[in-house]
């Protein structure tokens, strides 16, 4: 055994480690230097203190990214911390390899042919698996994983070592004996690791369940052999403890506060997102659009051509494999389009994977019949053609996930964090852009530690003022009453009690207007854009750069121009959009404001920013031409 592993790993660990570090190399070159959008500040904030994220919690990926911290490599951490995506997700392309190498093993076993195997690990099997993993390795959504700090890379790993493991396992006990080989112990444990790191290993269950049935029978024997795999499964689950545990120690992030039973269950199955599954048709609808319309950009017209003629070759090699894969399929693509969020690329990784393994089995396919038919000569020629097909993928995609001029978030964080008072409280929900990267700056960073940041929509959620009142006991105490009051409500809410949804509403606002109101007593207060009009609806609302600022009287309010950044980065998503569509509307609204002033030099500065940012905006270009026809000193 240990010498067939050995020979295993000498004619098949070099080029799986080839395939990975060339993805490796082509990650670092697109990767972004700092902090990126959605989750990436938060995510970097929890990996830094050791803290709690968002639903499912991650504590596998929390942990180990921690670790990797601990590298002695001189940058700062979040650029660390994006290289460790990019070293995961290259791993992952390497795993990927295996996979392939052990489908088609498994494949082979079932059809019984001794004649075969010896053809099993020649050359052709490795080009094609070598080239397969470039290919997946070069689809959009698993390259963007490696670009920022995310926990899908670790997923893929997790995912494809707990495929390799158990069907290697299943390969080795093809004969059904009572022994339950080791492949089999380790792939259980490692299940139980991916659960660990990210709840969606569920979509992979289905699958793996059919292939053990369809291997060992629905009967008592396999039933006792999967009891006797629990306990494995189950240390790799336990590492959930580490949230409660950690709860308990309030870090500064610290979400869903997991410290008791029923907020730990709340957390580890997403609760407060369940709102977004399986909601309506329509949602459904639009997500399976989009999947299927999207799909040319994972993997170009040219490979989904490969794809398909791999899957029709794998369903005459070997059934069981065609259909574990269709299955694997299957189950991703219900559950995620079913799930009505923006950023749902990610949830279809699985399906990603499936549509990766039956381009191998096309392009090995190919590979062999040349083999069969051809000279060596006509055969290298093949090969270096089918090379071109990961050189297209990196070609027609690199557009899509290249990150590495992308300082846009970083640059928006600091411009709100300098464009506000000394002692400030910011209200807003830009999650994507501004709350999440702030905890970053703030907590990791040090960076404006007097500045409060609240996030409105989180105060929807019970666990949220344990935060606020671990980190600002100022902020809930001065409102007590209304919180309390609010929460009353609420509770009736998170524990499925009979509740008056117009009642928890009006609360909430009540609440949210007095936590504004005692802040207003010595501190200034900032809104968001977005906030909407019912919140702070008895201040005037001031443009003051990218946020508003809220007072009784204007006139003893002193508005000064802020210095902003702006470096326009190559990525373009909505999330770019968006962002810029903020510059310009703040820009454009405060540059009116100095208008009204007849500050025209203030007021020529901000609109000449915010047509830099979107020279488009007409808006802005009509405002110009109002300060042109002012006499702005700056264009006579």
């Amino acid at each position: 055994m240990k010498r067939q592993t050995f020979s295993f790993l000498h004619r098949h660990g070099p080029v799986a480690s080839a395939a990975g570090l060339i993805c490796f190399i082509v990650y670092l070159s697109t990767m972004c230097r700092t902090v990126s959008f959605i989750d990436s500040g938060e995510l970097a904030s929890v990996v830094c203190i050791l803290g709690i994220a968002h639903p499912t919690g991650y504590p596998l990926f929390s942990i180990l990214a921690h670790c990797f911290l601990w590298i002695p490599i001189p940058s700062e951490e979040i650029l660390r911390l994006n290289v460790f995506s990019a070293i995961v997700v290259a791993l992952g392309v390497g795993v990927f390899y295996y996979v392939l190498i052990a489908a088609q093993r498994h494949a082979q076993s079932m059809r019984r042919k001794g004649s075969e195997k010896g053809r099993v690990e020649g050359i052709e099997l490795r080009t094609a698996a070598f080239i397969s993993a470039l290919i997946f390795g070069f689809s959009t959504t698993v390259w963007s994983q490696s670009v920022t700090i995310e926990v899908y890379g670790l997923h893929i790993v997790l995912v494809l070592l707990t495929f390799y493991a158990f069907l290697e396992g299943l390969r080795m006990d093809a004969n059904g004996s009572g022994h339950i080989p080791p492949q089999m112990v380790v792939a259980a444990f490692l299940l139980g690791l991916s659960f660990a790191n990210h709840m969606t290993t569920i979509l992979v269950v289905p699958a793996l369940l059919f292939l053990y049935l369809k291997n060992y029978g629905f009967n008592r024997p396999a039933a006792l052999r999967s009891a006797r795999l629990f306990p494995f499964f189950a240390l790799g689950v336990s590492l959930y403890l580490y949230l409660p545990f950690r709860a308990r120690l309030q870090p500064p992030m610290n979400w869903g506060y997991a410290a008791e039973i029923d907020r730990l269950l709340w957390h580890v199955s997403g609760k407060q997102y369940r709102n977004w599954m399986f909601s309506s048709f329509d949602s459904a609808e639009k997500q399976l659009s989009y999947f299927v319309n999207h799909f040319h950009v994972e993997f170009n017209w040219v490979i989904i051509g490969v794809l398909l003629f791999g899957a029709w070759q794998c369903f005459k090699s070997s059934r069981e494999v065609f259909w574990f894969l269709v299955v694997g399929f299957v189950s991703c693509l219900f559950y995620s389009v079913n799930y009505d969020i923006h950023d749902i690329d990610s949830y279809f990784l699985l399906a990603y994977i499936v549509s990766g393994i039956f381009v191998f089995f096309g392009v090995h396919a190919i590979v062999d019949a040349t083999r069969r038919s051809a000279k060596k000569s006509t055969l290298l020629v093949v090969a270096l053609a089918l090379l071109m097909l990961p050189g297209l993928q990196l070609y027609l995609n690199r557009s899509e996930v290249d990150e590495s001029d992308n300082s846009l978030v970083a640059d928006y964080t600091h411009n709100v964090l300098s464009g506000v008072q000394p002692n400030a409280v910011i209200l807003s929900y830009q999650w994507d852009y501004f709350v999440a990267p702030v905890q970053y700056y703030q907590l990791v960073r040090k960076e404006r530690p007097d500045v409060v940041v609240i996030d409105k929509e989180l105060l929807r959620r019970s666990w949220y003022f344990i935060q606020l009142k671990s980190r600002f006991p100022w902020l809930i105490e001065r409102s007590q009453q209304k919180v309390d009051a609010f929460l009353a409500e609420l509770y009736k809410f998170e524990h499925d009690l009979p509740y008056d949804p117009l009642q928890i509403e009006s609360r909430y606002v009540d609440m949210v207007n007095e936590l504004i109101d005692c802040s207003m007593q010595d501190r200034p207060v900032y809104v968001g854009p977005e906030i909407e009009p019912g919140f702070g609806r008895q201040y005037q609302k001031i443009p003051t750069g990218l946020m508003f600022r809220l007072t009784r009287n204007p006139d003893s309010v002193q508005i000064n121009p802020i210095r902003v950044e702006f470096h326009p980065a190559t990525i373009e998503t909505r999330l770019t959009r968006g962002l810029r569509a903020l510059y310009v509307q703040m820009l454009t609204s405060t540059s009116g404001y100095f208008l009204g002033k007849n500050r025209l030099s203030d007021a020529d500065s901000c609109i000449e920013k915010a047509l830099s940012v979107d020279p488009t905006y007409r808006p802005a270009r009509a405002l110009r031409q109002a300060i042109l026809l002012a006499g702005s000193p700056a264009k006579r």
